[in-house]
């Protein structure tokens, strides 16, 4: 195997499931029955690799909420299926939390100094993202006006971010019914009623 997209699949993969400093290069290499030059040449390091599982993670995530916020009307809805999709992945054991969070949370700090301002973009994104349809639901008239789309997509964030880790760490179910709950809270509080 030789494809860089192959290669970027297999360690997709590893770094979701294992985490980036708990996968080895030689498991990669062997993975992807490679050896070490085919993998400099396409991606210069395993840190070259690194950026790119970020960025196909961010492109997957991104994708994903374009395609959510097209078929939703409101934040409720919108909130509603995004913990649906968390529950199915736990269902079909395709869920390991959030890729972004997982991998940095295995970051040793030289690790961190190469990847930070990446995740860190995509975290702004993610934000700038969100804000957009908040703002969107503000111009239908669906949420308060006086309500920060910006402070609002970060609070979803924080929700998410916090019950998915505490989820991670005990395996526990109630996390995820805590989310939801606190979802429906914040929707509650800026949706026009």
């Amino acid at each position: 195997m030789s494809s860089k997209e192959d290669i970027l699949t297999i360690t997709a993969d590893l770094f979701y499931t294992n985490g980036y400093n708990n996968t080895g290069l030689a498991e990669i290499l062997s993975k992807c029955n490679l050896a070490k030059t085919s993998l400099y040449h396409h991606f210069g390091s395993k840190a070259g690799l690194g950026i790119a599982y970020l960025e196909r993670m961010k492109e997957e995530l991104f994708t994903r909420i374009h395609k959510w916020v097209n078929k939703r009307e409101s934040l409720s809805e919108y909130l509603s299926a995004w913990i649906w999709y968390i529950k199915k992945s736990i269902k079909e054991n395709k869920f390991q939390g959030c890729p972004f969070a997982s991998f940095a949370y295995g970051l040793s700090q030289d690790d961190l100094k190469i990847f930070s301002s990446k995740m860190e973009e995509i975290s702004k994104e993610w934000i700038s993202l969100l804000s957009e349809f908040i703002r969107s639901l503000q111009k239908d008239g669906k949420l308060k006006k006086d309500q920060n789309p910006s402070e609002i997509a970060s609070e979803m964030l924080a929700i998410y971010q916090g019950h998915v880790t505490l989820w991670k760490l005990t395996r526990d179910p109630k996390q995820i019914e805590t989310m939801d709950r606190k979802f429906k809270e914040l929707a509650k509080s800026v949706e026009r009623r």
